[in-house]
């Protein structure tokens, strides 16, 4: 058995934010058809949709599956899924931890 500190977490189980970086409150939704997302570590934003597709996931997870996005439609994570580019390292500053189980 192997104890992690949420902090250390760097899976897409677990999302640090800086809530100066995006606007509270979060809402949890299900995907739109226009959604996209700033992917992190990529250059420009990716459709929602197609992340889905990558991971492989069935039509009907796809319909399901929770979104956080701020109060500005920012969607910041896909739980279990893909972080955004608002997600910060261990040695960043961050206030907010949330974690998908």
């Amino acid at each position: 058995i192997e104890i992690v500190n949420e902090s250390d977490d760097t899976s897409n189980y677990t999302i640090k934010l800086n809530s100066e970086e995006i606007k509270l409150p979060l809402y949890i939704r299900n995907i739109k058809m226009s959604d996209r997302m700033y992917v992190k570590g990529l250059n420009g934003s990716k459709k929602i949709k197609d992340i889905f597709i990558d991971k492989k996931l069935s039509l009907q997870n796809r319909d399901s599956w929770p979104i956080v996005l701020d109060s500005n439609g920012n969607i910041v994570w896909i739980p279990g899924i893909k972080k955004s580019k608002f997600d910060k390292k261990k040695s960043e500053v961050y206030d907010i931890i949330l974690k998908y189980s």
